[in-house]
């Protein structure tokens, strides 16, 4: 299975979105009635978040794992049906704005902390959640890693260890998109390098690109 690739380049737009978000003052986000705060240095959250949450099935027993957690939006409303969760991000900012999130919402189920990728997760999981940032592109510090991946290391991380931390039968939902100038088929390539199995994708238009959720498991 291949994804059209649109005409579509974000990187112009991603460079001028950066430069907002390292001064921008916090953020007012209301997301399916959920009320967070979007601090400086955070990413904050746009079609691609809302996609996600619609799209994670997830049971009252069992337990998720988000990669990348930013405001922590897509935890705290997952974990609302859950029995438990995890969030983790590579940037400290994010990981104080999930918590200070998490508390406003009086979540009680769920823990964040620092992590790159899987670096410091211990358990397994019957949910992972990761939606990656997309593009290819050197960064400067933490807060760059909210739209680039360097060499897209990140993405290859995640393919290549997530197995170790999915439970029996456990599910991956993994956000993209078809921009220009992404590989669009990378993490096809990735799941299939590492014997993981596409079970469907979910698509949202969006000024002129399409925000996707890749759902996979174990093959």
């Amino acid at each position: 299975m291949q994804i059209k690739q649109s005409n579509c380049c974000l990187i112009p737009r991603q460079t001028e979105r950066l430069k907002e978000r390292h001064v921008e003052k916090p953020l007012d986000v209301d997301i399916g009635g959920i009320k967070i705060k979007a601090n400086k240095g955070v990413y904050a959250t746009s079609k691609d978040t809302e996609l996600m949450i619609e799209t994670v099935d997830i049971k009252s027993n069992q337990t998720f794992l988000e990669i990348g957690c930013g405001t922590g939006i897509v935890s705290i409303i997952i974990a609302k049906k859950a029995k438990s969760g995890i969030g983790v991000d590579i940037n400290d900012l994010a990981v104080e704005n999930s918590k200070d999130n998490a508390r406003l919402n009086k979540i009680t189920n769920l823990q964040f902390f620092k992590s790159d990728v899987f670096e410091n997760v211990t358990s397994k999981f019957d949910v992972i959640i990761c939606n990656p940032p997309y593009t290819n592109h050197s960064v400067s510090d933490d807060i760059d890693r909210m739209y680039w991946d360097p060499n897209d290391e990140m993405k290859i991380k995640f393919f290549r260890n997530v197995r170790k931390y999915l439970k029996k039968n456990g599910k991956i939902y993994f956000g993209w998109a078809n921009f220009a100038d992404i590989d669009v088929d990378l993490p096809l390539k990735l799941a299939q390098e590492n014997k993981l199995k596409l079970v469907k994708i979910y698509e949202q238009p969006h000024k002129g690109f399409v925000f996707l959720v890749l759902k996979f498991r174990c093959d």
